[in-house]
């Protein structure tokens, strides 16, 4: 997934800053608070870039309060969708919870796609009125909003990425460079409010937010796919499989790996293999084995890794 990475890696040198008592309770403490910092604060640039937007007549800090609107929901899928995935499974659900935060997110991206083909259409408008000289030229407070949304998004991009790193947590990390990303463009549109204000250029402020328009149509139809992907247990990288095949081999006992299927299932991954030992071995022997090649695959992907291995006699 491009936009929305749940799985974590293991990376001893970079979780080392965090391994021991305190300092481990403290990391996952703030971890918590850093998800619910970004859901907060994402949601009140969107509400104040949206009022300042229609007060001011900006499309592009509209356009703006969009991509806040965006990394709020980004952020409330993390918080939300990796509590509600993360429960263990029950007799209603025997595969977990894991498609929770997909189906959230189908929803919400495909209500971000209309919104902001909507935004779009008014832009193109915006830019044909200039073209005819009848354009409209956005009030100042546009340009100090597109400068606190500048300040704002760095500001908690580099809040989450030093608890990011510090916990090693992709998800973090992506918000975090999604937050700094939004300071880039925040300046954009701050440089052609001002334009558009200062210099009579009203065509800058509806080009804005037409270039803001495509982004988060693009950007949202990577949503959309990621949501049907996890939806629909897409199969997992063919790098992940062979990493599998790998740690398999390794196994003692293990003569053949015959077969690995492996799939997304919400932000875990269901794995099921067959693999060969020797005729001559017991069944006692052969569970042993099987139980160390999971074990072994938990260990170098994570426990969100389910694995079902089974055994088939190796004959040379």
């Amino acid at each position: 997934m491009k936009w929305l990475n749940f799985i974590k890696k293991t990376d001893p040198d970079r979780q080392a800053t965090c391994v021991s008592g305190s300092e481990l309770a403290e990391c996952f403490t703030c971890e918590k608070k850093a998800g619910w910092a970004a859901v907060y604060a994402n949601l009140a640039l969107a509400l104040f870039k949206a009022v300042i937007g229609y007060l001011s007549g900006s499309k592009a800090i509209l356009g703006d309060a969009l991509f806040s609107f965006k990394e709020f929901i980004a952020s409330l899928v993390v918080v939300i969708g990796v509590k509600l995935s993360g429960k263990p499974a029950d007799d209603q659900h025997p595969y977990g919870h894991g498609k929770v935060e997909y189906v959230a997110l189908f929803l919400i991206s495909a209500g971000l796609i209309i919104s902001t083909i909507t935004l779009f259409v008014h832009s193109a408008q915006g830019l044909w009125h200039c073209y005819q000289g009848a354009g409209s030229v956005p009030k100042s407070i546009a340009i100090w909003a597109a400068l606190i949304s500048v300040a704002a998004n760095y500001k908690l991009g580099q809040y989450l990425s030093c608890v990011g790193d510090k916990r090693f947590s992709p998800a973090m990390l992506a918000n975090a460079r999604h937050n700094r990303s939004d300071a880039l463009l925040s300046a954009m549109v701050a440089v052609a409010v001002f334009g558009a204000h200062y210099f009579d250029m009203a065509f800058l402020d509806p080009l804005a937010a037409l270039v803001e328009a495509v982004s988060i149509i693009r950007v949202s139809i990577e949503m959309f796919n990621d949501s049907i992907k996890g939806l629909f247990d897409s199969a997992a990288p063919t790098a992940t499989v062979e990493r599998i095949e790998a740690i398999a081999r390794t196994v003692p006992g293990v003569r053949k790996v015959a077969k690995v299927v492996a799939r997304q299932l919400g932000q875990g991954i269901w794995i099921e293999m067959t693999i060969k030992i020797d005729h001559t071995l017991s069944h006692q022997e052969g569970y042993l084995i099987g139980q160390h090649v999971k074990e072994s695959i938990q260990a170098s992907l994570g426990n969100h890794v389910t694995a079902n291995v089974l055994l088939e006699p190796y004959i040379p």
